[in-house]
């Protein structure tokens, strides 16, 4: 026995001096051969990696955006109601109507049958009545005719009047027939007066085009993924998250993102006070103006969208000055723009000057990845090594052949590919294509094959991407997030340690030196896993601390009564251990299951906070479990060994008389004799 707790002081002696070690490096950059490379470190304390409620930055998420996607041009100014009208008649209840201008409209709505797609261009029509009253007539009420043709029940309608020699416009969604075109000019002309000019005429649409979107492939999103990281390393993001939830969204994280910069020039000089004072009169908090020169100033604000920049130079010229450079960088809305933008995916003719192809020239062919049938990884059935296959619909077909026939066997003319103006691959042409049907070799791994063949297929088959959830959180706010949670951090361990020093004297001290070992243990998991610690992260973590401590308060409670009969410490705390783990298992079980469920619920619904929480708190309570039951349990029986359990009272609150080398405990009846 005595051996197995030598052994279990030593392997808690490791880990203890292991996690120092990880948490006294900011950094840590392991690289031995043969194993992956280990590299740690955050800007936090202990070089801990914050979330962005801490360290501040943008937080978006994006969904797959697939359905239908139909656009509609009119030949006039057009009212979005008209389309909506006919796409309640359809029966359509899920969609959204968004204008591109006063002509032009975009309706997003679920994937639609056939015979639906074919009625919606047929139902969107509207009908115009131009009409002129008697000019003799003293201004007809526009009130007064809306009254009108409300009566002849037409839907949708709108009256117009143009101001002009008593000219008025009626748009309705409603077909008129000669009669009901006889009664609303009847009607009319009863109720405002004589009519000189009536003309009914039915309006169709100029321009239609609809286009489906299916739900996408896991190598499609895959795509994504990469194509965003790309982005995202042009923004030149730090230490960005980009990560993949559920089948169709994706949730991107980026550190230091919060906030703009405005840099402002005005044609005259001028004083920087006044510059701030224009900005926070906008309703901005904590702005920040740099002075580059007499009429130059840098402003620092939080994210501001196009509106919102053009706001404030109209803000600036009218309070200020004559406004001659006004150019906003970085925040939020600089990443959704470039995030957003669809992959560009270019073939090119490369010109080497040797074979070497140090030196070249890229000349453009008009190939792009809107000629790309599809690309896929696939093993060469004759050698088995593996190679991307690429296919080209009918103009690409074309272009491709010219290519490959113009190059084929020349060693200074290459294929450059590019995907968003990065090269992906420069092969050689073999043989002249002419089907449109290639595969591209280069001794690539299964990996690297499927990796490019995911990076032409971003390019050929875009995703298009909906942001569904945005949030800014201000790097000054994270900072004070951070020291108030650190802050309730300590307060909360160091009165927790307090109680059961007091209360369980000896004891107390165990389970303080445990709890500490755990938070050592904690944090360094923290690094090394890596955890993104954010507000719900440290929540759960100081959660977990009460955890850790309701487990030790179960065990020395049963030792308590053990001691109270008269069992030895070592008996007692045996026999606490034995009776109190059944209690400990089943709650910290249950409190895993609850993470498990937490942790799906996050994933599906790419909520950070709910994520974060419950993965923090499953790494809590799985080392407060080996710490109640393996470190509290090995001190108590060092400090049995070393004469401390002799003197129970130090043990028990109940001052418990000690016992001498005579005493011992009452078998299976429970009685003890004192001598």
């Amino acid at each position: 026995m005595r051996r197995r707790s030598v052994q279990l002081t030593i392997l808690i002696l490791f880990i203890v001096a292991l996690s120092v070690a990880s948490l006294g490096f900011r950094d840590i950059n392991i690289n031995a051969p043969g194993f992956p490379a280990l590299v740690r470190g955050g800007d936090g304390p202990l070089g801990l990696k914050l979330g962005l409620d801490l360290s501040g930055g943008g937080h978006l998420v994006y969904q797959a955006d697939t359905g239908t996607r139909i656009e509609v041009g009119f030949t006039d100014p057009t009212r979005g109601v008209i389309i909506e009208s006919a796409l309640d008649n359809l029966g359509i209840a899920d969609y959204e109507v968004r204008p591109l201008d006063d002509r032009t409209y975009v309706v997003n709505t679920d994937l639609l049958d056939n015979a639906t797609k074919e009625s919606i261009q047929d139902s969107i029509t509207y009908t115009q009545v131009e009409l002129k009253f008697d000019p003799e007539l003293d201004s007809p009420d526009s009130g007064l005719i809306s009254d009108l043709v409300q009566e002849q029940e037409l839907a949708n309608f709108q009256v117009e009047a143009p101001g002009v020699d008593n000219f008025f416009r009626i748009t309705s969604t409603s077909p008129l027939d000669e009669a009901q075109q006889d009664d609303l000019e009847e009607a009319l002309a009863e109720g405002v007066g004589e009519i000189v000019e009536f003309a009914v005429t039915t309006h169709g649409v100029a321009s239609f085009s609809l286009a489906e979107t299916q739900p996408p492939t896991a190598d499609q999103m895959e795509g994504v993924l990469d194509r965003i990281n790309r982005r995202v390393n042009l923004f030149g993001t730090e230490e960005p998250i980009i990560q993949l939830f559920g089948e169709d969204r994706v949730i991107v994280q980026l550190p230091g993102a919060s906030g703009s910069i405005s840099e402002v020039e005005f044609a005259e000089a001028t004083d920087a006070q006044a510059v701030k004072g224009v900005v926070e009169g906008q309703g901005y908090e904590d702005v920040t103006v740099e002075a580059a020169s007499d009429t130059s100033y840098e402003i620092r604000t939080v994210s501001i969208n196009l509106n919102q920049q053009q706001a404030l130079r109209s803000a600036l010229s009218s309070g200020v000055g004559a406004v001659t450079s006004f150019e906003t960088t970085g925040g939020i809305e600089a990443a959704k723009a470039l995030i957003g933008q669809t992959a560009q995916l270019v073939f090119k003719e490369r010109t080497c000057s040797d074979v070497t192809c140090f030196t070249f020239t890229d000349a453009e062919l008009g190939l792009t990845g809107d000629d790309l049938e599809n690309a896929f990884a696939s093993t060469d059935p004759n050698t088995g090594e593996w190679e991307v296959n690429i296919a080209f619909k009918e103009r690409g077909t074309g272009i491709f052949a010219d290519l490959t026939q113009r190059i084929v066997g020349v060693e200074t003319k290459r294929i450059a590919v590019f995907l968003d103006d990065e090269l992906l691959i420069a092969p050689v042409s073999q043989a002249w294509i002419r089907d449109g049907r290639s595969s591209i070799t280069g001794s690539f791994s299964r990996e690297e094959a499927r990796t490019l063949a995911i990076q032409l297929e971003a390019g050929s088959l875009p995703v298009p991407l909906e942001l569904i959830q945005e949030s800014d959180v201000d790097a000054l706010l994270g900072s004070e997030s951070l020291k108030k949670s650190l802050q309730a951090g300590i307060i909360g361990l160091g009165l927790v340690l307090l109680f059961m020093i007091a209360y369980y004297r000896m004891a107390g001290v165990v389970a303080a030196l445990a709890l500490l070992f755990y938070t050592i243990v904690v944090l360094a998991v923290f690094k090394l896993v890596p955890v993104t610690l954010g507000l719900s992260g440290i929540g759960a973590f100081i959660l977990s601390i009460g955890l850790a401590v309701d487990a030790n308060i179960l065990i020395f409670e049963r030792m308590k009564e053990e001691i109270r009969i008269g069992r030895t410490l070592s008996s007692s705390m045996e026999v606490g251990f034995s009776r109190a783990w059944p209690a400990i298992r089943d709650g910290n079980f249950s409190t895993i299951i609850t993470c498990l469920v937490l942790l799906w619920l996050g994933s599906r619904t790419a909520d950070d906070l709910v994520t974060g929480f419950a993965f923090t708190l499953f790494i809590g309570v799985v080392v407060s479990m080996f710490t109640a039951i393996v470190v509290s349990r090995n001190l108590l029986q060092l400090l049995a060994w070393i004469g401390l359990g002799r003197r129970l009272n130090l043990f028990s609150p109940e001052g418990t008389p000690t016992l001498t080398s005579g005493a011992r405990a009452g078998g299976a009846a429970g009685q003890t004799r004192n001598v």
